[in-house]
């Protein structure tokens, strides 16, 4: 009944050990990937949810509210109205077939530094100045707003007030569970067997060092000295004599 209850003890004791050591090395890797997990999901439910929501909805009415109709406008309108019928139709084609037949073949020369001179350069600056390069600054400030509040500043966000946070709790979390981990396992485990071998282990290893110091060196000395040492130098003396030195 001794014997049952040690070994029952020692048993429930090695258990115990094994079941601290289990929770101390699995539970923070467990604690670990799940936090992963959480994060990766997180993580791609924020940018799926920035893109469903921000970034792809911004695009698409850039695409139809403004670069659909400026291109509808430059091409029906610029290319297709003006330049072809108005510009074209009404008044360039009359105007050089007039200057081919009656002005450009006697005044070539003189036509052509006034037409470039006086006409085409101040136009072609004219069109720079007050068409063409307002019409870019407006559409690279739009640009550059559209980026700006529909792209940079929701990214931002996102880092500042979810993935910065989520990061802090997630590092926060590992900081914890290695210190409760620390402790569980000094508590567990450290304090335990340095218990053990303080109170077991060295008592019992000075006690089995007295106990072959005491009964098995003087023994094994006095076989020594009383047997083995006289039989030596006898075989000796007799294979002195018998083979000689």
């Amino acid at each position: 009944m001794a014997g049952t209850g040690a070994g029952g003890g020692a048993g429930g004791v090695g258990q115990w050990i094994a079941r601290a050591v289990a929770i101390v090395v699995l539970v923070p890797v467990r604690l670990l990937w799940e936090g992963l997990k959480l994060l990766g999901r997180v993580t791609l439910a924020v940018l799926v949810f920035t893109w469903e929501r921000l970034l792809f909805p911004t695009l698409r009415f850039v695409r139809n509210w403004i670069i659909r109709p400026a291109w509808k406008f430059l091409r029906d309108y610029v290319w297709g109205w003006f330049i072809q019928t108005l510009l074209w139709g009404i008044i360039l084609t009359p105007v050089l077939a007039f200057v081919l037949d009656w002005i450009l073949k006697p005044v070539r020369r003189a036509v052509e530094e006034f037409l470039w001179r006086r006409v085409l350069v101040p136009m072609g600056r004219w069109l720079w100045r007050w068409v063409l390069r307002p019409v870019t600054r407006a559409v690279v400030g739009l640009v550059a707003f559209v980026v700006r509040w529909f792209v940079v500043w929701p990214l931002v966000q996102l880092w500042r007030w979810v993935l910065r946070p989520l990061w802090r709790a997630f590092r926060a979390a590992i900081v914890f569970g290695w210190r409760v981990a620390t402790v569980v396992v000094g508590v567990l485990v450290v304090i335990p067997c340095r218990a053990v071998y303080r109170a077991v282990l060295r008592p019992a290893g000075r006690a089995v060092a007295w106990v072959f110091e005491r009964v098995v060196v003087p023994p094994l000395r006095w076989t020594y000295e009383r047997v083995l040492r006289p039989m030596n130098r006898f075989v000796s003396d007799v294979m002195g004599a018998v083979f000689g030195r």
